[in-house]
């Protein structure tokens, strides 16, 4: 058995397919936050990937993010739910026909980076903000890993204080004057 995520729709990633597909042929990926691997699977099948990183400490977590912000948590997965999404993911990316091409890097995320050299990547998908401070922390640490003219991309785009807002100060701290494009849940920006 293997899987297919060719022209899978029930993933975050799907608006940006067609994005990537058009940075070019054998290009070199990152996701953080991979949850359960369906971006990653969706990338992966439907994109022409040399080397894809998943990254995730898959560790429980609350989850802040919100059209309107409360300060309370909008859910909460627990740490046994998170290990049991790492199975998941790990045992898609066994059964892909694809694993030699996956990196899983599974540790914090601003540890994860020290791991991925600066420009070596063609993108990035953006999926694992949980609050406006760890966006901002992560996407300061991530940027520098985008070769120039690559794309910073990723969901949750509808939390503008949370998501939006943050990005936009990493963009001015790197004197970054593109602008952040969004379309349904979806952002993305070239570096």
């Amino acid at each position: 058995m293997s899987y297919n995520f060719k022209h899978y729709e029930k993933t975050d990633i799907r608006n940006l397919i067609m994005a990537i597909n058009v940075m070019g042929k054998d290009l070199t990926g990152l996701e953080l936050g991979v949850h359960q691997g369906l971006s990653l699977m969706t990338i992966l099948h439907n994109c022409s990937i040399k080397k894809l990183y998943g990254v995730d400490s898959w560790k429980g977590y609350s989850d802040y993010l919100s059209p309107n912000p409360t300060g309370k948590p909008m859910y909460t997965i627990s740490p046994e739910d998170s290990e049991f999404n790492k199975l998941v993911t790990l045992h898609r990316v066994k059964y892909s026909n694809m694993k030699d091409k996956v990196i899983i890097i599974d540790e914090d995320s601003l540890e994860a980076v020290k791991k991925i050299e600066d420009k070596s990547l063609d993108f990035i998908f953006f999926d694992a903000m949980m609050t406006e401070e760890q966006t901002y922390q992560e996407a300061l640490a991530y940027y520098p890993k985008i070769k120039p003219g690559g794309y910073f991309m990723g969901d949750d785009a509808f939390c503008h204080e949370q998501v939006i807002l943050p990005l936009t100060r990493v963009l001015k701290y790197y004197n970054n004057v593109n602008p952040i494009q969004i379309y349904g849940r979806s952002f993305m920006f070239k570096v």
